[in-house]
């Protein structure tokens, strides 16, 4: 048996946004018939004696997250209740309540406002957020699958501050993706962004598990050394807002694959491609930032947040890259390459190389320097 075996904890469907849309909020985009939706929301149900649910928002694997009216306050608020199995374990447990008092510490207009962590007795702890109104970038996408440019680079750059902020907390997001994107506004026009969940976090001090083999995130937008369980940084929350960047400039992800390995293969192996394969008329700049934005090496990436939003800021929306497709450079290709840092890392890229065969290595040759011909020269 293999020394490495790659284990899975990546989002699928990942949980509703804490959110309620415009007017009375439901919280439910599709409600089902009332009989089950009340048993699947606990709706009327009271969370830690003081939070009465209102409806179902969302569910993921660890927690449930509700609309919920504060009895003693009797404001609407977003509750996020750990499922019981999961708060049993010890570790979990204390993971969670980590990432509540974590973002409790982060006041910043961009960034949901926690409210506090509860620990009812005899009961999971639960995490109080603020309600927001709007919708998350992953609805606003699934409905039109591009963002305006207009809306874009604010859009990045508002993503780009709050991650910032996040980063000088001593948090790493490490599930950066349009649904944890959220949009506050009237659906179609927002006035601001703020980032959600933070289930995924860990602190940037934290020590890697050295035994863990646990893949934790969302892979179409993981970093090479996030597949790897290697030491991560600010810089892969980068690479996912480069990805992010991406999908919002051209209504695809760079990688898409039904086998979650083949999609690690490629984040792992494959370069992603210049966003003017696929659309035309970006400003001049943009398609290098997100190219920049999501190499394989850390060391290729801007080196934090405010790197990232200085060279957005430094783009003129009114300008126009030259006409075409932009062609890639297999030089630079070849050197878009992630090193593992880790003998445990190293053992599952070559696990992963030898099932992917040729896509782990450039499909095309790199020229000779000192070559003096070139084909039909």
């Amino acid at each position: 048996m293999s020394p490495f075996a790659l284990s899975f904890a990546v989002s699928d469907t990942p949980p509703g946004p804490p959110s309620q849309p415009p007017g009375p909020p439901s919280g439910l985009r599709h409600p089902p018939s009332p009989s089950s939706a009340r048993r699947r929301s606990g709706l009327g149900a009271l969370l830690g004696q003081r939070y009465r649910v209102e409806s179902l928002l969302g569910e993921g694997g660890t927690a449930t997250v509700h609309l919920a009216r504060d009895l003693e306050t009797s404001a609407v608020v977003v509750v996020k209740r750990m499922k019981a199995t999961v708060a049993a374990e010890p570790e979990l447990r204390r993971r969670f309540v980590q990432e509540g008092a974590a973002l409790a510490r982060i006041s910043h207009p961009h960034v949901v406002r926690a409210l506090g962590v509860e620990e009812p007795e005899g009961e999971p702890p639960l995490l109080i957020l603020e309600a927001l109104g709007g919708e998350t970038l992953g609805d606003l996408l699934r409905r039109q699958e591009v963002c305006p440019l207009e809306l874009t680079l604010p859009l990045i750059d508002q993503a780009a501050l709050a991650l910032e902020a996040v980063h000088a907390a001593g948090l790493i997001h490490r599930d950066i993706k349009p649904d944890n994107l959220f949009l506050v506004g009237p659906i179609g026009a927002p006035t601001s962004l703020k980032v959600l969940d933070f289930g995924m976090a860990r602190f940037a001090d934290e020590q890697a598990d050295e035994h863990s083999t646990s893949i934790l995130g969302t892979a179409q937008y993981m970093a090479p050394e996030q597949i790897l369980v290697e030491t991560m940084d600010e810089r892969t929350d980068v690479y996912a807002l480069g990805v992010v960047m991406f999908r919002m400039l051209t209504g695809h992800l760079p990688f898409d694959a039904r086998d979650k390995k083949d999609l690690l293969r490629h984040q792992l192996f494959s370069p992603v491609p210049p966003v003017t394969w696929l659309v035309d008329g970006l400003p001049e700049g943009l398609s290098a930032l997100v190219r920049q934005a999501t190499q394989k090496a850390p060391s290729r990436r801007p080196k934090d947040m405010a790197t990232l939003r200085n060279l957005l800021r430094a783009i003129d929306p009114t300008s126009s890259a030259p006409g075409g497709a932009e062609s890639m450079d297999w030089t630079d290709y070849a050197d878009d390459v992630y090193e593992p840092t880790t003998e445990r890392g190293r053992t599952a890229a070559e696990l992963l190389a030898r099932e992917f065969g040729a896509y782990s290595r450039p499909h095309h040759p790199v020229p000779s320097t000192d070559a003096k011909d070139t084909p039909g020269g």
